[in-house]
């Protein structure tokens, strides 16, 4: 039998072989390459109307059932079959007063198909199970007789069919056994009838249903019942009790129709001779008149008001104590002329004096906070929280008359960041001033004169090591004074140089700051130096309100080492 059911199979497998797409090298409709869509979508009027109906109604690509876009193109669906003047008359002509109404019962019956597990247990058949949750064992009760007290063949024949009459089967026991366990994993309820009662009950107390089993007990039904009003055979719709239909539908359709009425307003495009359109809607609100002038070719204008009394009505009026006189020709005699001369005399003007505004004050700030959080990320990092205040101001003197420009500025930028790791540092921390006074000798050329100072506001220390402050306020400080010329060669750019120009860094406290991390030799506090300044400003507009500025400041000392230039460049970018 084992050789048999495995050359059954052998001969499955081979034919399964023969037919596989695999081996003769054909492709499946799964296995086709997709082709994609080159001819552009086209539809008519009923088949749109088709299509976004279809994906209305499948449930399953919307997200939310009440979706604004579902809505709108259910909405827009509807307008496509029918206008709304089409729906209101057909509406204001249905007779809701003349519906004859009539007491009358709804039943309505549904059906499930049962699975009986035995005499008295069944389930709902309506879950795919992958085993029998039922196991019948059947047991046959036979009566034993020692063989060994009686030999068979020596007895006879009215003795042997006695024996063979005890040795029948006297019973057969069928014991069911029910996996209740499978099926409380596949959360299927059992439920058992006692006494022409379902134990547990199919539905809680107070439900207006009735069950029934079918003759063959295969399926049960169940019925609900409801009491209605139900309306003659032409009417569409049976009424519940206490719903107050029809009534309240027709006073419901009549507030909607009104009020679209009301809603829903005409464009109305009025052109002119040179093609221009101007918007005018018609409504049915009755608003107040509106002025608009009507041109010939001459651009010669009569002034009409146009008025909206009610939805398809449009009232124009001509504007008030407007006279038409047309050319006409007249005699000589009938001209009248001017003979008398009017006195003309020269009136002497004097010019507006400008008041002069000497000084110009402004100011900006900006303060930001920004929190980051790193939770199990696999490129590693750590959470943070910083600040940044970032302060400017600045104030100028001007003197058109005497040539004279005296720009004063000063700027205070701190920052701090605070990590789990290292708990808080700065990030930012320096203010500096400065102050330039020009002196215009020619176009495009001044004599200036500048001064420049720069410092911090906080301790500074050289991190890991958090206990020896390298820096803090005035430790260290500089400051630049020169005397040169400058160049504006355009409006936002400007060269200054200071040939002649002087230059200090000091530490006032070189107790606690080494001043040998700033350039200061050992025994000294302060670091002089002359030489020479440039300071080149820049700024520029690219794409639509973004601002690039630059300033690049150069010093070289003339006496020690000249090579070695001090640069301090810093480029903003700034977006509106």
């Amino acid at each position: 039998m084992l050789a048999r059911y495995i050359s059954l199979l052998s001969l499955i497998w081979g034919l399964f072989a023969i037919t596989s797409p695999a081996q003769t090298g054909e492709k499946t409709e799964q296995e086709k390459p997709d082709t994609l869509l080159t001819e552009p979508v086209q539809f008519s009027i009923s088949s749109a109307s088709e299509y976004i109906l279809s994906l209305i109604e499948r449930e399953k690509i919307w997200r939310k059932q009440d979706d604004t876009l579902k809505l709108s193109l259910a909405r827009l669906v509807d307008h496509s079959h029918e206008p709304f003047d089409s729906v209101r008359k057909r509406l204001k002509g249905f007779p809701f007063e003349s519906v004859e109404l009539a007491p009358a019962v709804i039943v309505t019956r549904d059906t499930f198909p049962l699975r009986w597990l035995d005499k008295s247990t069944f389930i709902f058949d309506t879950v795919a199970l992958e085993r029998d949750p039922v196991t019948m064992k059947k047991t046959l009760v036979m009566k034993v007789v020692d063989p060994l007290s009686v030999t068979y063949a020596m007895m006879s024949p009215e003795k042997q069919s006695k024996i063979d009459s005890l040795l029948q089967v006297t019973d057969t026991i069928m014991e069911v056994y029910i996996d209740t366990a499978y099926l409380k994993s596949k959360n299927i309820q059992i439920y058992q009838v006692s006494d022409d009662r379902i134990l547990p009950p199919l539905f809680p107390p107070g439900r207006d249903l009735s069950t029934k089993f079918l003759a063959d007990s295969s399926k049960i039904v169940f019925s609900k019942s409801q009491r209605v009003i139900m309306g003659g055979k032409d009417s569409p719709f049976y009424i519940v009790p206490g719903k107050g239909m029809p009534d309240s539908l027709f006073a419901a359709v009549e507030t909607l129709l009104d009020h679209t009425w009301k809603r829903d307003s005409i464009p109305l495009y009025l052109g002119n001779i040179s093609g221009q359109r101007t918007p005018y809607w018609l409504t049915s609100q009755g608003e107040d008149l509106k002025r608009y002038w009507v041109k010939n070719a001459n651009n010669d204008s009569i002034t009409i008001w146009i008025g909206n009394p009610s939805k398809y009505d449009l009232t124009l009026i001509l504007e008030e104590e407007v006279n038409v006189e047309r050319l006409e020709k007249k005699k000589a005699d009938d001209i009248p002329f001017t003979t008398a001369r009017p006195e003309r005399t020269m009136a002497k003007l004097e010019s507006l004096k400008e008041i002069p505004v000497s000084w110009d004050y402004g100011m900006t700030s900006s303060f930001s906070l920004n929190q980051n959080y790193l939770s199990n990320w696999a490129r590693g990092g750590e959470s943070s929280l910083s600040t940044l205040l970032d302060m400017n101001g600045r104030a100028e003197y001007s003197n058109k008359a005497s040539k004279v420009k005296w720009t004063n500025s000063g700027r205070l930028r701190y920052g701090n960041v605070r990590t789990k790791e290292h708990g808080s540092r700065k990030n930012a921390d320096f203010f500096e001033l400065n102050s330039q006074y020009n002196k215009v000798l020619r176009e495009k050329f001044d004599f200036s004169s500048v001064f420049y100072f720069k410092s911090q506001v906080a301790k500074g220390y050289k991190y890991p090591n958090d206990s020896v402050a390298v820096s803090k306020f005035l430790n260290p400080g500089t400051f630049t004074i020169g005397v040169g010329f400058e160049y504006k060669p355009e409006k936002k750019t400007s060269i200054n140089f200071s040939p002649l120009s002087y230059k200090n860094t000091f530490v006032l406290d070189t107790a606690m700051i080494n001043q040998t991390l700033h350039g200061i030799d050992k025994d000294k506090r302060s670091r002089q130096e002359m030489g020479g300044q440039l300071v080149a400003k820049n700024s520029i507009s690219i794409l639509d309100g973004l601002d690039i500025t630059n300033t690049v400041r150069l010093f070289s000392g003339y006496l020690d080492k000249p090579k070695n230039v001090d640069v301090d460049w810093e480029m903003n970018l700034e977006k509106q």
